[in-house]
């Protein structure tokens, strides 16, 4: 039977092979019940106020009536039978955000590279992550199942619960029955531990093949010739607690450039349709992006691609084993055996620090956090310069933690996501960079400082080539 003509997001989404492929993504065994612990949905009456921490959150059972609404659906991190692999890779251009929509020929061959090595980096381990194509650039995932050893293994790589479990039943709608054991909680930890070692790998290869620097969620680069436009691998999603996080769905609609306007362009946003998140798995990436993403073609493609996700257990035990021998290894160690400074969430402690001293483009982002210390560029900026002043990591952290917990405008944000959390993960993964020698900083000096909008202007006196040649010291020694 041939598919249905598809001339619309409703008829695309009317097809029942393509229903069953998002089905199939949120984990439906078979009984017509998704196994994410829920859903999220965007469309463009929500407007670009609706950020996806404000997203309101649905039953599995509604994942037939949400299509019909032609809107962007997304699925829980938090799976109720399975521990989600996840890692993005996007193309980012800070001062052209529409350009991945203008030009997604030159955008996505860009992005090549990386690809590529994301994809040998996986063959290596035997990690066969279910890759989607989105419209500015790949999600990454797969699964272990909750019950395997594997697990628990994942979970022993992390010494305590995240502080964020605590709070999970504060965050729960009334409908949501699903308990997050300590297990699971310290297993998604424990994962995200596992994908920033998964994020070396991929960094070490490609970086001599892109013509684009390649970042670590989404930090802010200098210029280039198109802009500060940079590949970024994003791991973000697990600086924050499992409960709130989503990604999208295979076979799903991609309308983010419809319901930014004010980001992308006018004429992008009313003249471009939907896009459709489709994997890739053997195509050329040039038919991919002549017609592959459409609705038409992906409704074509729906009828013969699984999108279940993988079951990548023995993956992540080669994985684990790998990452245990590491050098990223031996300074999660590190990091987790300082202990927790204590008053780090005081303002005693962020009080005695000696800010007379130190240069204003790091004492700004600590006196101003919201929401310079919301940006990656600036807790970068911050824990290079307290690394090269000899502060251990796990004290920057308590550092960032102090100014999340001064009472600076930060409305409802530390009700639904942890503090703690947010400024040991971003800290870590930056002096993970510096420990393991791929960072060498060869960013941090004036001039890239003031690109990336960190320099707050005006003539401080200092050289922070001075302070990069420290900080090598101090990773060297």
């Amino acid at each position: 039977m041939p598919p249905r003509p598809v001339a619309s997001l409703d008829q695309y989404y009317a097809d029942p092979w393509v229903r069953r492929r998002i089905h199939e993504y949120c984990g439906d065994s078979g009984d017509g019940i998704p196994n994410c612990v829920y859903l999220t949905r965007s469309t463009a009456a929500d407007g670009s106020s609706v950020t996806w921490d404000r997203a309101t959150r649905y039953s599995p059972a509604a994942i037939d009536t949400l299509v019909t609404a032609g809107a962007d659906i997304l699925r829980s991190v938090w799976d109720s039978t399975n521990l989600l692999i996840h890692l993005d890779i996007d193309y980012q251009n800070t001062d052209f955000p529409g350009e991945a929509f203008h030009h997604p020929a030159e955008v996505f061959f860009k992005l090549e590279p990386v690809y590529r090595a994301v994809g040998h980096v996986l063959r290596r381990f035997g990690l066969p992550l279910l890759s989607l194509m989105t419209g500015q650039g790949y999600h990454f995932t797969g699964r272990v199942p909750l019950g395997s050893d594997v697990t628990g293994l994942v979970a022993g790589l992390v010494p305590a619960p995240p502080t964020w479990l605590q709070r999970v039943g504060t965050r729960r709608p009334e409908w949501m029955a699903a308990e997050i054991t300590e297990t699971h909680a310290r297993a998604y930890v424990g994962a995200g531990m596992l994908v920033e070692f998964l994020a070396h790998q991929i960094l070490r290869r490609a970086v001599r093949r892109s013509r684009l620097p390649i970042v670590f969620n989404g930090t802010v680069v200098g210029s280039g010739l198109v802009g500060r436009e940079c590949v970024s691998i994003d791991l973000s999603y697990a600086g924050d607690p499992m409960d709130v996080r989503h990604i999208r769905v295979a076979f799903g609609a991609y309308q983010k450039h419809r319901l930014r306007p004010d980001v992308v362009g006018h004429r992008v946003a009313f003249e471009l349709p939907a896009f459709v998140v489709v994997p890739r798995t053997g195509e050329p990436l040039a038919n991919l992006l002549g017609d592959g993403r459409d609705l038409r073609h992906a409704a074509r493609l729906a009828r013969s691609r699984p999108a279940g996700l993988p079951v990548v257990t023995e993956g992540v035990r080669r994985l684990v084993a790998a990452y245990a021998q590491s050098s990223l290894g031996a300074f999660h160690r590190s990091f987790y055996a300082t202990p927790v400074r204590r008053g780090g969430a005081s303002d005693e402690w962020f009080a005695s620090l000696p800010l007379s001293r130190w240069p204003p483009c790091v004492v700004r982002p600590l006196t101003v956090p919201n929401d310079l210390l919301l940006q990656p560029a600036f807790v970068q900026h911050v824990t290079r310069w307290l690394l090269a002043e000899g502060m251990p990591a796990r004290d920057i952290a308590a550092v960032v933690h102090s100014r999340y917990a001064t009472d600076c405008g930060w409305g409802g944000r530390w009700s639904w996501l942890d503090r703690e959390t947010r400024a040991e993960f971003d800290v870590r993964v930056f002096a993970g960079l510096a420990a393991t020698g791929l960072d060498r900083a060869i960013d941090f000096n004036c001039r890239s400082a003031q690109e990336k909008g960190v320099c707050p202007g005006g003539s401080c006196g200092r050289d922070l080539r001075i302070d990069r040649a420290r900080l090598l010291e101090e990773m060297d020694a």
